[in-house]
């Protein structure tokens, strides 16, 4: 029974020994890490910056003055051997960091960090010495990783549905005259026009020109008045540039021609109506300044020649007879829908 007891103390006294070891070597763990700072002049620059730094991060800092003569290595090793994790020996521009190993006394990491003299550079020295005294001592935590989303590509434009058919009204007025032997004279005209693209580049035209006087022949108790009528259409040739405020089109057709002449006489004579009918090939040339999204300012040349031309006879003979040749100016107005 007394050797039982005796064991038993023995088994007791090793646990306390061991958990009062455990809980110097946890309480040396939690406590602040020292480090052993030196330097040769006790006011250099750049270990006062590296000591502010480390005190800022709970760093516990023994900074002292060591003579130049002295071997630093020794100095460094018995300041390991008394306890600091690391040491680090600053001389104005350059930093000697000395790391000891795990658990022991001895160096097992240094490294030279060092700057021009001239540089000004040396408040970066001294944060570069206390990261890497950080990271060396495994103190520096990675940061938390943030899954970065791929950014949502950006929108694609969808262009607007291009209409197949883009249709345009003008109307306009000018000039209209022609190489009449029958002495009619130019005509002030009023015109209007539908165009229908049906493509980039082609498309087909209806167009009309009413005239706004009358041309008077004869003279005395008997004379007329007559006029000119043109309607038909053809084929557009319109390329397609919706950027441009200026651009041009053309159109070749054939229309069909009427003339009328208005009789006016005095009694016994008797006055009346006749027309004339003819048709004409034409071809067009014209140019649009654009003023808005639909509207736009236009100016059309038009010339043609009458394959048949509208002749106006009395009793077997020519009294009014257009001319072959034709040409009209007319300037006006676009709107487009």
């Amino acid at each position: 029974m007394t050797r039982r007891r005796a064991g038993l103390r023995a088994l007791l006294v090793v646990a306390l020994f061991s958990m009062g070891r455990a809980g110097v070597a946890l309480a040396q763990t939690s406590g602040p890490v020292r480090v052993a700072l030196l330097s040769v002049t006790p006011d250099d620059p750049l270990a006062g910056r590296i000591e502010a730094e480390l005190r800022a991060l709970g760093f516990q800092v023994e900074r002292t003055a060591i003579p130049p003569e002295l071997p630093i290595d020794e100095l460094v090793h018995q300041q390991l051997a008394g306890g600091a994790r690391a040491a680090v020996v600053a001389d104005g521009h350059r930093t000697d960091v000395w790391i000891a190993a795990a658990g022991t006394d001895r160096v097992g990491l240094r490294q030279e960090l060092e700057v021009e003299e001239a540089s000004g550079l040396q408040s970066v020295l001294a944060l570069r010495t206390v990261e890497f005294l950080r990271i060396s001592l495994g103190l520096a935590t990675a940061p938390p990783v943030v899954p970065v989303a791929a950014p949502a590509p950006p929108p694609v434009p969808v262009p607007a549905p291009r209409r197949e058919v883009d249709l345009a009204l003008d109307v306009s007025a000018g000039v209209l005259a022609s190489a009449s032997a029958g002495g009619l004279g130019p005509f002030a005209v009023v015109g209007a026009s539908l165009r229908a693209r049906l493509g980039r580049l082609l498309g087909i035209e209806l167009c009309g020109y009413a005239p706004l006087n009358a041309s008077d022949q004869g003279g005395g108790d008997a004379r007329s008045s007559t006029t000119v009528w043109l309607a038909g259409g053809g084929l557009l040739v319109a390329p397609r540039r919706p950027g441009r405020r200026l651009s041009a089109e053309g159109g070749v057709g054939g229309m069909a021609a009427v003339t009328r002449s208005v009789g006016h006489a005095t009694p016994p004579l008797e006055a009346g109506t006749r027309d004339g009918v003819g048709a004409v090939l034409y071809g067009r040339a014209a140019g649009q300044m654009r003023l808005g999204q639909a509207w736009a300012l236009r100016l059309d040349l038009l010339a043609g020649w009458a394959i048949r031309r509208p002749v106006i006879q009395l009793d077997g003979h020519d009294v009014v007879a257009w001319g072959r040749p034709f040409v009209a100016a007319l300037g006006g107005g676009e709107v487009r829908f």
